[in-house]
């Protein structure tokens, strides 16, 4: 089985350094790729082969990660980016995954977390570390976000349970995660997920949830 091919975009040497020694933990994941920020990243690409999943820092000097994010996604739209930060900052959170992120972690999250999230977000999740999804839904509710996805199914005519999973995915849940508070099979839910996006008219979870947060700021 082929290994999952990583880029690393991180310009602490020290940090960079920390992150890839937890990854180091997995015999499925290969380092092919490191940039100290954006521009470096874009020059490396030019003769490097595009990995399958970035790690991504926000905080670059020159070409900051969601900046890289919207660029990166624009010429690569299949690409898979996940979100390192040491900070838990609100708005940058939302303007991530604006941008185009599927999922933003903390960076002294477990190995074990890191690389879980990896494997999630190649199967389409949009994986968030815990703090992270919490301060999510606090920050929606505090924008009325209960009226804003009414709205967004509203206009969508999605069905009550069509409704209630698109809420669950706003919270950072992921397929398996969904399945177990509905009780029904991750089979069912991605059943579900498809007509969602075509109603919605989205690609996947990130533009989906991103689609009500658009509406909600």
């Amino acid at each position: 089985m082929p290994k999952i091919s990583i880029g690393l975009v991180e310009d602490n040497p020290t940090i960079a350094s920390d992150l890839w020694e937890k990854l180091s933990l997995s015999e499925d994941i290969e380092l092919t790729l490191k940039a100290i920020n954006g521009k470096d990243l874009f020059k490396k690409l030019a003769h490097t082969a595009l990995p399958e999943v970035f790690l991504m820092d926000i905080e670059m000097a020159e070409m900051d990660g969601i900046t890289t994010t919207r660029l990166l996604k624009e010429k690569y739209p299949s690409v898979k980016i996940l979100i390192l930060t040491m900070f838990d900052d609100d708005a940058k959170l939302f303007e991530a995954i604006k941008a185009g992120a599927s999922g933003y972690l903390l960076k002294d999250e477990k190995p074990h977390k890191i690389i879980n999230a990896i494997s999630e977000v190649l199967e389409g999740g949009a994986p968030m570390s815990p703090l992270m999804a919490a301060k999510t839904l606090d920050l929606l509710r505090q924008g009325s976000n209960d009226i804003q996805i009414q709205s967004v199914s509203k206009s969508a005519e999605l069905t009550l349970r069509e409704n209630e999973i698109l809420e669950w995915l706003v919270r950072g849940l992921n397929v398996r995660q969904i399945s177990e508070k509905l009780f029904v099979s991750d089979k069912t839910i991605r059943k579900h997920l498809e007509h969602i996006y075509q109603k919605l008219q989205v690609r996947g979870s990130r533009e989906a949830v991103a689609k009500v947060i658009g509406r909600t700021y």
